[in-house]
């Protein structure tokens, strides 16, 4: 195994998704149409309650009861809402197969703002890919999240190697400019094509 560290992000780069199959499907469960015109527009409003989810600090159950509060959901158990909150993702198969030829070689790690009702789905429709990775480095775990600072700290510390030993690739610059900044390789994500380029500039032979 190299010495070398590479860690990827998890959503648009491993599983693509679109959220506004999300406002589809709530729909159905409320009078206010006006309000699933444009999920990330309904997450753009509402960004605290969705950042204190990635970060952990409520529970999956508060999650879900501030969303029938602001969507003025009837009828939808938890079960349901999860089920539905859940539908939004599609793999990535070309950056996968990448995913399955590095892990053969290399020890391969996960930097992701997530939550933990879309983490467990994943794990468990997944675990075959998500198993590559040796270490999941995940915001409501970590109670931290990307593009703050102290989340590339954070890795820095855990791997005890200097920033420039580490690879990342993410599809929000932002989080690739904080990276960057924290002295970490770190490079955006586009497709499997320039993937397999940067890793090459970095030293890792696929």
């Amino acid at each position: 195994m190299s010495d070398k560290v590479i860690v990827f992000d998890l959503g648009k780069v491993i599983f693509d998704y679109d959220v506004n199959i999300i406002s589809n499907s709530l729909s159905e469960y409320s009078s206010e149409k006006i309000l699933f015109n444009n999920m990330e527009s309904f997450m753009i409003s509402n960004i605290d309650l969705f950042v204190k989810y990635e970060k952990g600090l409520i529970f999956s159950i508060d999650f879900y009861n501030k969303m029938v509060d602001l969507l003025s959901l009837k009828n939808l158990s938890f079960e349901k809402f999860s089920d539905i909150w859940n539908e939004i993702f599609t793999p990535i198969n070309d950056v996968i197969d990448l995913i399955f030829l590095l892990s053969d070689k290399y020890e391969i790690s996960l930097l992701s703002n997530t939550n933990e009702l879309h983490f467990d789905y994943l794990y468990n429709k997944y675990s075959n890919i998500l198993n590559k990775f040796k270490n999941l480095h995940l915001s409501y775990k970590m109670k931290m999240r990307k593009p703050d600072k102290e989340i590339y700290e954070n890795i820095i510390k855990f791997y005890n190697v200097k920033p420039e030993n580490i690879f990342f690739t993410d599809d929000n610059q932002n989080n690739v400019n904080a990276a960057q900044k924290a002295g970490i390789k770190a490079f955006s994500f586009e497709n499997s094509s320039k993937l397999k380029k940067d890793l090459k500039s970095f030293g890792i032979e696929i």
